[in-house]
């Protein structure tokens, strides 16, 4: 999922005043040799838009869990959503929503 498939969707979430899409993409491991099969986990992004705003707008921005990888869609979605409450809250060090 992209920005552009989810500029006419609905928020996922909503909280504070901003609006929530969560990003979620298969894990693209390096590949290697001799080639090993895919593990099946999903990384996942954040997009921040302020209410009332269209992602891809100057009132959007994209945050990408470092580190992070989850065995299901579901958790992938659950952990960005509560990433994204964090940054909000000013929970994570050198990312904020003060310019949106």
């Amino acid at each position: 999922m992209s920005i552009a498939s989810i500029s006419n969707a609905p928020p996922f979430a909503f909280y504070k005043g901003f609006d929530l899409y969560p990003l979620v993409y298969k894990n693209q491991p390096v590949q290697t040799w001799p080639r090993v099969k895919p593990d099946g986990r999903f990384n996942a992004s954040i997009v921040i838009c302020r209410a009332g705003y269209r992602p891809g707008s100057e009132h959007t921005r994209v945050f990408r869990l470092e580190n992070a990888l989850w065995e299901n869609i579901g958790t992938a979605r659950r952990g960005a959503v509560q990433f994204g409450e964090d940054i909000i809250n000013g929970l994570v060090a050198g990312e904020s929503v003060v310019s949106l």
